[in-house]
C-alpha cells in the first residue's frame, strides 16, 4: 500500500479516483499552484472562483492575483485566507 493509500484509509476517504478533479500545492499562505483548472469564473482581488471538470473552487483572501494561467495550470498569489469547493 502506498503513502496516499495509507492517508486515504486513515481518514476513511475511500479510494483515490482514477483521475483527480484537481491537484493543488500551497506555498504558505501567499501562493497556490493548481492543475486541471477549466476556467476562471470570476476574479477580484479578494475572491477568485474557478471552474473545474466537476464543480468549482473558491479562493478568498487579500490582494489576490493570477500569476500564471496556461493549459489548465494556474498560480494565484496574494494573502490566501480560505479555499473551498463549490
Amino acid at each position: 500500500m502506498g503513502f496516499i493509500d495509507n492517508i486515504l484509509q486513515s481518514f476513511k476517504l475511500g479510494e483515490m479516483p482514477a483521475e483527480p478533479l484537481f491537484k493543488a500545492v500551497m506555498y504558505g499562505d501567499c501562493a497556490i499552484y493548481l492543475q486541471n483548472v477549466g476556467s476562471i469564473k470570476s476574479y477580484s482581488p479578494d475572491k477568485i472562483e474557478l471552474r473545474l471538470k466537476k464543480g468549482g473552487l473558491t479562493i478568498a483572501g487579500e490582494g489576490l492575483f493570477v500569476k500564471k494561467y496556461c493549459a489548465g495550470d494556474l498560480v494565484v498569489c496574494g494573502k490566501i485566507d480560505t479555499i473551498s469547493r463549490i
